[in-house]
């Protein structure tokens, strides 16, 4: 991706998610946030202003083999705060869904901060459930992984 456009989603990530990964466990660490948003297996979709041309959400993803399963693993979905709850991050996830099924992946999958009830009921509200492979509550994790069947 563009240095640039990797630079906007570094700081959209830090604004909208960066207080919640400060506030548990895992913290916020920005080199290692940057480092992910630069691995080369990293896929984007990028959602622009029709009106400034201006980024206005992306999501970042790969398809990868989870524990024996096809999945598209969506990594990031941030959104601009002047472009949320308006559809847009519901329709990121819907062109996700379709890339998957065009794939033939057997589910998309994804993870969530339990300190995110915002982004739960997101998720939960496009059909998406706790997955049969996020961590056991004894094991006090952060987060939660979910996902949505395919087939």
């Amino acid at each position: 991706m563009d240095p640039k456009l990797l630079k906007w989603a570094f700081k959209l990530a830090e604004r909208n998610v960066g207080p919640q990964y400060r506030a548990c466990s895992l913290g916020w660490q920005p080199k290692i946030k940057q480092a992910d948003l630069n691995k080369p297996w990293a896929r984007y979709l990028v959602a622009t202003d029709v009106t400034t041309k201006k980024p206005a959400a992306y999501t970042m993803f790969r398809f990868d083999l989870d524990y024996g399963r096809s999945v598209l693993y969506c990594y990031e979905l941030q959104v601009e705060a002047e472009f949320q709850r308006k559809g847009l991050g519901a329709f990121m996830m819907k062109a996700l869904e379709q890339m998957a099924r065009h794939f033939s992946m057997e589910r998309v999958v994804l993870t969530v901060l339990k300190n995110n009830p915002d982004g739960m009921r997101f998720y939960q509200q496009l059909g998406y459930e706790v997955d049969e492979m996020s961590p056991d509550k004894e094991e006090n994790a952060a987060y939660e992984i979910m996902s949505k069947g395919m087939f």
